[in-house]
């Protein structure tokens, strides 16, 4: 099994933060799917079932992501123990239309933090942003000496982008933060990290139909108020298949690298709908790839580049909801995930992979 050195620490992020969020339950869902022009939601019932979501978060209405992006990283530094001073470079990854709010927010952050903004590295990379984030800061770490932390934060506020109208969108989204830190030395073994742009082939496209637009226009926010924003739109059916194949592939390579060499597998996917993580796990068995598969949807959401690592976070909690044994140093979980390509909406796709060996007393007793 592949160790380079590069290791987690303590992840955390800010889900239970009432403070920070509100709960929007299904019953809120069907009524803002019926604003627009189009079909909404046939019930409330179809909403679970196609969603695979009981309730997403939405940003408190008197805050803005700094004020989440504030409050992961206060919870990062505390729980790990650094100094922001001391990093070569503080990763964030916030997934917007708007291709300068994530350097705008790093900005913000940076005067909160008293760091130069020169540090941060800003990401807008949508559902495979965690992943990214892994491999771009193992790449720095290649030239770093031992115990030096990169900060990798997600904060993502998708109600921003979004058209709450859109049945497409408004029952999967879900606001989150998450923060962690990447560096040699102990931890939760990183085993291996890979993501790629994939061009997705004219026939695997309707015609003439993107796999993601952007709209600019008066649209609904997610309290049912009128807003004029840029907002994302996708085509659900393309989406689909193609999120379901890049999935699957992800888990494969993923899970050949790791196969034989650990007594149990998990797999912590990219969480994008229901529909979509049944019909990738469905395929994924009849591979066969012989793993615990962990679903966190019904209460968290598609948080975007949050949703990974939300399930990191709260791993015991996870796995307990999804009826496994509890996890046990030295098992091995795979983060496969795709979705968008916020640099190729149209027609590409990204993909992405990591592994990483649990070892949570590692870095616990570190000292």
């Amino acid at each position: 099994m592949q160790n380079n050195g590069f290791a987690l620490t303590e992840i955390v992020d800010l889900a239970d933060h009432d403070d920070l969020f509100e709960l929007l339950d299904n019953e809120s869902v069907y009524a803002l799917s019926h604003q627009g022009i189009t079909d909404g939601f046939s019930s409330v019932k179809a909403i679970s079932r196609s969603t695979g979501i009981e309730t997403r978060r939405l940003l408190q209405p008197q805050l803005s992501p700094i004020d989440i992006a504030a409050a992961i990283a206060e919870k990062l530094q505390s729980t790990v123990g650094f100094e922001w001073a001391d990093c070569p470079a503080i990763m964030l990854c916030h997934s917007h239309t708007n291709h300068d709010s994530a350097r705008q927010l790093c900005d913000e952050l940076s005067n909160i933090l008293r760091v130069p903004s020169k540090k941060f590295i800003a990401l807008n990379y949508g559902c495979v942003g965690f992943v990214e984030l892994l491999k771009r800061a193992a790449e720095l770490l290649e030239n770093l000496p031992e115990r030096v932390h990169i900060p990798l934060l997600t904060v993502e506020t998708p109600e921003h982008w979004h058209d709450s109208s859109d049945k497409a969108f408004c029952g999967i989204v879900s606001a989150g933060a998450t923060g962690t830190t990447l560096w040699k030395g102990p931890g939760h073994s990183l085993l291996h990290v890979e993501t790629s742009t994939e061009y997705i082939p004219a026939e695997r496209r309707k015609q003439e139909v993107p796999l993601f637009w952007t709209e600019q226009g008066d649209m609904f926010d997610f309290r049912g108020r009128p807003e004029h924003k840029l907002v994302m739109h996708m085509d659900g059916e393309s989406v689909f298949l193609n999120g379901v194949d890049l999935m699957l592939e992800a888990c494969l390579k993923s899970y050949e690298q790791v196969a034989g060499q650990a007594d149990r597998i998990l797999i912590a996917p990219h969480q994008p709908s229901g529909k979509l993580l049944k019909a990738m796990i469905a395929a994924a068995r009849q591979v066969p790839i012989t793993a615990d598969y962990l679903n966190n949807l019904p209460f968290y959401g598609n948080s975007i580049s949050s949703t990974i690592p939300t399930i990191l976070a709260r791993l015991e909690e996870v796995v307990y909801a999804n009826g496994y044994a509890p996890v046990n140093d030295g098992d091995v979980i795979l983060l496969p995930a795709a979705g968008i390509c916020m640099n190729r909406l149209t027609d590409s796709m990204c993909i992405g992979r990591a592994a990483i060996q649990w070892q949570p007393s590692r870095y616990e007793n570190r000292a």
